[in-house]
């Protein structure tokens, strides 16, 4: 149990009601010694008496596999050093897919191991005004881990509900620092939304459950996430605890429509003047990713820790400059096939083609003083480009992943063939740490993957008393909206499963391009077939004929997977103003610079613990 200071009594301010408690948090530079209950835990699994592992679990933002330097980055050379060297002293997975196609239901797979569909989490992401969050009834990996005696932590992005109960410390972190949906989502001082009509909509700052900067400062948040994993890590260090860090890192995701200039955003210190690049936001993410490693150096923990880096999903492709590359995933098919005049704009512009611009797209901000008052118009791209977010695509679910612990992982080494998923961490875990995975409605969809990421010998036992799924016959199924029709309010119509990967076949029932772009959901009958191993453009389909027995069991296997789905409510769908978090309706929900800085305490789920 965290043993610190007791909470300090915080006043409400506001009229407007608000369901999440939004307070002014005054500054406390009090530093006291924080204590773990210490425990030396040993396993009765399969690690052959070694200490359970710490677990750090990097999760990046819409970074494509081609923005990495150790996937071949074109995109941004030279900008990944720390996050390269997962590369150099652990394990390069060059199969590892994204169980969904949007940023909350990717991380309700990791937080679950199992399919989005089944918590909720669908047929969108978690916005402002959104009244739920992922369902309450779903055990998320903090859940596991916190029974299992480890301290959890969790800087960065959450994503998956910011109402009362739907927050990360009451889901199983002991604390929590960061924003609670994508940058995208909220106005910022010198970048104003277009939908924050009222100058209202400012991104939140939470510690814990309450919000202590609004809006944030970007300028100073990686520095406060890089200072408290600093901190959480040496805490846990000196009482000999184990621990699971989550950072969801806030980047790479660009910020809010219509401004492009200020699209991305990084520290000015780390960028080379003017406005973010993505590249600096990519590099400022490496800078958070060194500084946590560098944490786990400092304080005598590094061997003794499973690191895991990956995305949440691929690129929004139709942002441009201001998002990442898809690598060599072209989703070449689409592009062959998809009417030429079909144009996908970034987000919340429209498609306004004239005789000699036919990919003008357009944001009308008249009206706004704001915004300049003023039509802001950008080029956007063939809907055939727009293969990344959104979609289910190679270049959407082909994530880089890396994957390291000294001592049991050999550095240095590579895994291009086995198929692993996000929604594998957690049983993983479970399955290292010697627990039994759950059954019945909280039964996994991911599989544990020990033999792939740890080998078969050294200091961990590859299986344990367990048999290990054959990938090659573990299929993924994908799911999207966007369907002409269907039970869901336009423009989802219905939320189904379009591709499923078998084996080096992916298989697929409907083709389109990502998000609500204007071509339409084509359907495959029999399902059109490549081989994403020697095809990943997916340019040649395979003759189906000559697959005939793969594409009636691809139809069998779709068939059992979708019976399996209970009925679960569309959680996404639930949206009241009334949500938007508001610090104080008096200020126009801003909170005072002196309100936060890093050494604003963090919150846990009793106590409050000083950051530095």
């Amino acid at each position: 149990n965290w043993q610190g200071p007791s909470r300090a009594t915080m006043s409400r301010h506001g009229t407007r009601p608000r369901p999440a408690r939004c307070r002014r948090t005054p500054i406390v530079t009090v530093l006291s010694l924080l204590l773990f209950q210490a425990a030396t835990v040993r396993s009765a699994g399969p690690l052959r008496g070694r200490s359970r592992p710490n677990v750090v679990v990097l999760f990046a933002d819409n970074l494509g596999y081609g923005d990495v330097g150790a996937f071949g980055s074109a995109s941004v050379p030279g900008r990944t050093p720390a996050i390269d060297s997962l590369a150099r002293d652990g394990l390069k997975l060059t199969a590892w897919n994204s169980v969904s196609h949007l940023c909350s239901p990717s991380r309700a797979s990791l937080m679950t191991g199992r399919y989005p569909v089944r918590s909720g989490v669908y047929p969108a992401v978690f916005y402002p005004d959104s009244v739920k969050g992922m369902d309450k009834d779903e055990i998320t990996i903090a859940d596991y881990l916190k029974k299992e005696g480890y301290a959890t932590s969790i800087l960065g992005k959450w994503h998956l509900g910011h109402a009362p109960g739907y927050l990360p410390t009451e889901r199983g972190f002991d604390e929590w620092l960061g924003i609670p949906y994508s940058p995208c989502e909220g106005s910022l001082d010198g970048h104003i939304c277009g939908f924050d009509a009222d100058g209202t909509q400012w991104l939140p700052l939470y510690n814990g459950t309450h919000i202590v900067q609004q809006p944030v400062d970007l300028a100073d948040l990686a520095s406060a996430y890089a200072d408290a994993a600093d901190d959480f890590v040496g805490r846990a260090a000196a009482a000999a605890r184990p621990f699971f860090l989550y950072v969801p890192f806030s980047h790479a995701h660009q910020l809010c429509a219509p401004l492009r200039e200020t699209c991305q955003w990084a520290d000015p210190a780390r960028r080379d003047g003017g406005g973010a690049t993505f590249g600096d936001a990519v590099e400022e993410m490496d800078w958070i990713a060194g500084r946590v490693l560098s944490s786990l150096e400092t304080h005598g923990v590094a061997d003794d820790t499973l690191v895991i880096f990956t995305s949440d999903n691929g690129p929004w492709l139709a942002e441009q400059s201001c998002s990442g590359s898809r690598g060599g995933f072209e989703g070449r098919w689409l592009r062959e096939n998809v009417d030429q005049a079909c144009t996908a704009c970034p987000l919340n512009y429209k498609h306004s083609p004239t005789p000699d611009r036919l990919r003008r797209c357009i944001y009308d901000a008249r009206g706004m003083d704001a915004l300049g008052n003023r039509i802001y118009v950008v080029d956007g791209v063939h809907c055939g480009e727009d293969v990344g977010l959104g979609s289910v695509w190679e270049a959407n679910l082909r994530v880089p992943a890396l994957v390291r612990w000294t001592g049991t992982i050999a550095p240095g080494t590579e895994n291009s063939e086995a198929v692993v998923a996000t929604f594998d961490v957690l049983p993983t875990l479970l399955a290292l740490l010697g627990v039994d995975a759950p059954t019945g409605k909280h039964a996994l969809d991911g599989t544990d993957v020990g033999h792939v990421l740890f080998g078969d010998g050294g200091t961990v036992a590859p299986t344990g008393n367990r048999t290990h799924v054959d990938l090659s016959e573990r299929p993924l199924f994908f799911w999207r909206e966007g369907f002409p029709d269907g039970p869901l309010p336009q423009p989802y119509g219905r939320y189904d499963v379009c591709a499923v990967r078998l084996g080096r076949i992916k298989a697929w029932l409907y083709t389109k391009s990502a998000h609500l772009n204007a071509d339409p959901m084509v359907r495959h009958d029999p399902p059109l077939l490549f081989d994403w191993m020697s095809d990943p453009a997916e340019a040649y389909p395979l003759d189906p004929d000559e697959h005939a027995k793969f594409v009636e069991k691809i139809g069998d296997l779709v068939g059992e997977h979708v019976r399996s789905m209970r009925e679960a409510i569309p959680l996404a769908l639930d949206r009241d103003p009334s949500y938007i978090p508001c610090v104080d309706a008096e200020t126009g929900c801003r909170t005072f610079p002196e309100q936060f800085s890093r050494n604003s305490p963090i919150e846990t789920d009793s106590h409050t613990v000083t950051v530095q």
